[in-house]
């Protein structure tokens, strides 16, 4: 007799590593992380209380979707989620650079199970 997965195991997997993955964002030449899809509540509850009520999902689309607002959203919760838990999202923009081209930010998905394969 054949042993099939449970049902339901492979969107629990896939789930369970997509909340793992990092997103690391550059704005400047400060770096920082983040979960996106593992935001914890009381940082949902702070982008909606800055946002109007919109949730994060409004600024994120993954990482081949960032617009300015979105950027500025995802750098103020790295910042958040890296030490500084009562920045505003007002001191953040407060600070943001007035012109940012392309060479002044990044933004990229780092997956934990990925392992960099370098000889020793």
């Amino acid at each position: 007799m054949a042993n099939a997965p449970r049902p339901g195991t492979g969107r629990r997997k896939q789930a369970t590593e997509q909340a793992q993955r990092v997103l690391r964002i550059t704005v400047s030449g400060e770096t920082y992380t983040f979960c996106p899809d593992n935001i914890p509540f009381n940082e949902q509850i702070a982008v909606r209380k800055a946002c109007g009520g919109l949730p994060f999902s409004a600024f994120w689309g993954g990482e081949n979707t960032v617009g300015v607002d979105s950027l500025q959203i995802m750098f103020w919760l790295a910042r958040r989620a890296s030490g500084e838990p009562n920045l505003s999202l007002a001191a953040v923009l407060e600070e943001w650079p007035d012109v940012l081209n392309p060479a002044d930010f990044e933004v990229a998905i780092e997956d934990p199970n990925e392992t960099d394969e370098t000889p020793e």
